[in-house]
């Protein structure tokens, strides 16, 4: 696709506005909560935790966040109580269940090793408490078109900066896995390349076809040695 054609392609699906659609699917799923305190996994610069936080009437010094970009965590520290580490190799410096909510949204996708740091918010999370995940969906419509065509799907652009692919069926499937927690709410954002005032329209209808996928888990339990976000059996075989 041409230069031109792309801008053309973007400005009829609204991709202008992916980011503020985005944002509404989480707050969407989280705005009846009332976390004291609340924890965002890869805040970059605090400015999402820092409007979720507001919307859900969390108190001063109940925000925290996890952020390993030096020019991000200096951001993120005008806004919140942030602390610097590798979430692939690090455990989280917080007590078991700590935090009544924990966000992470588009940052597993960035990551090799997902199993720490999804073990490390099943551990933080207090029973009864929330958790909200959000990756891209592998799955979008978009993504289903490029590879009818023979093209590499957005959401594991060769040249992107994704690691891991998540379809929106299959991440629900593998997140219910953990019996200490169960399934809440689901939602979607960006139903691409339709034109966005359908998108709008349909995205909460067919949440598989979303260009993003979201999930609202509730702590049921506290058991951190049953969590089941470990690595499965098999191993690099294509079958």
């Amino acid at each position: 696709m041409t230069g031109a054609l792309r801008s053309l392609a973007r400005r009829f699906a609204g991709a202008g506005a992916e980011s503020a659609r985005i944002h509404g699917a989480v707050l969407r799923l989280i705005s009846g909560l009332r976390p004291d305190p609340m924890l965002d996994v890869g805040c970059g610069s605090g400015a999402k935790a820092a409007a979720y936080a507001e919307a859900m009437g969390v108190p001063p010094g109940g925000l925290f966040g996890i952020e390993a970009q030096e020019n991000y965590i200096r951001e993120a520290a005008a806004r919140l109580q942030v602390r610097a580490l590798d979430i692939e190799k690090d455990a989280f410096p917080f007590p078991d269940e700590y935090f009544d909510l924990v966000v992470c949204n588009q940052v597993l996708e960035h990551l090799k090793n997902i199993y720490l740091p999804l073990q490390q918010m099943d551990r933080v999370v207090k029973t009864g408490g929330h958790l909200l995940i959000g990756v891209p969906n592998l799955a979008g419509l978009y993504n289903r078109m490029l590879l009818a065509a023979g093209r590499q799907p957005l959401a594991v652009a060769i040249a992107g900066p994704h690691v891991r692919g998540f379809s929106c069926r299959d991440m629900r499937e593998f997140l219910e896995l953990n019996g200490n927690f169960r399934l809440e709410a689901s939602g979607g954002a960006n139903l691409y390349p339709l034109p966005a005032v359908l998108s709008d329209h349909f995205v909460g209808r067919l949440p598989g076809l979303s260009a993003f996928s979201f999930f609202l888990l509730r702590k049921v339990r506290h058991s951190p040695a049953d969590c089941a976000w470990r690595p499965g059996p098999c191993g690099d075989t294509c079958f």
